[in-house]
């Protein structure tokens, strides 16, 4: 009597069994939507990627030149941030909110708006008075791409060669180290 085809065949199947399990949890955590089908929120966290739109986005962090945009010395601000991988055919009437959380997982400012050349750590800003968190990103109906209401704090340009899409901050508001994570949210329009 041989048992050993018996027990890889149970080992095959106890593996494949484990496999499943931990993918079908990686799903159910990645993919979160609030609200009806019609008008939902989606939230993802991880290494600056998110799948929406049935393509994969990735953030970026822009910093400038080391003592300039009101950092100190051997430190860089933050002057922009890059969105790679959107696919505005695909993610048309979708609207993008994207902010920058500390390690202690408060939103911090990301550009100033009151025209002062500071970093808000120097010279504290106030959300909404005197500086922004949100960028809003917005894709229309017929795929158009721009940023929400008008500023001359923040400015979007598209690269045709490498498919990103940057958004520069006339004056910074945090030093690039400061950001441990950018989070993205994704709405119907």
């Amino acid at each position: 009597m041989n048992r050993e085809p018996r027990g890889r065949a149970l080992r095959a199947l106890t593996g494949a069994v484990i496999i499943l399990t931990a993918s079908l949890g990686s799903v159910l955590a990645a993919n979160i939507a609030i609200g009806n089908s019609g008008n939902t929120t989606e939230f993802g966290q991880g290494e600056f990627t998110l799948k929406a739109c049935d393509s994969w986005i990735q953030l970026g962090l822009v910093s400038g030149a080391t003592g300039q945009n009101g950092a100190p010395s051997g430190l860089s601000a933050l002057t922009g941030i890059t969105i790679q991988g959107l696919d505005a055919s695909q993610c048309r009437s979708t609207q993008f909110t994207i902010k920058a959380i500390d390690e202690d997982l408060d939103t911090l400012p990301l550009y100033r708006t009151d025209g002062r050349s500071s970093l808000c750590s120097s010279s504290p800003c106030t959300i909404g008075v005197n500086a922004e968190s949100d960028l809003v990103v917005q894709v229309s109906a017929s795929g158009a791409v721009a940023l929400s209401g008008s500023s001359s704090s923040r400015s979007l340009s598209f690269d045709d060669e490498t498919g990103i899409y940057r958004i520069s901050f006339t004056r910074a508001g945090q030093l690039a180290r400061d950001i441990s994570n950018l989070t993205i949210q994704s709405a119907s329009l």
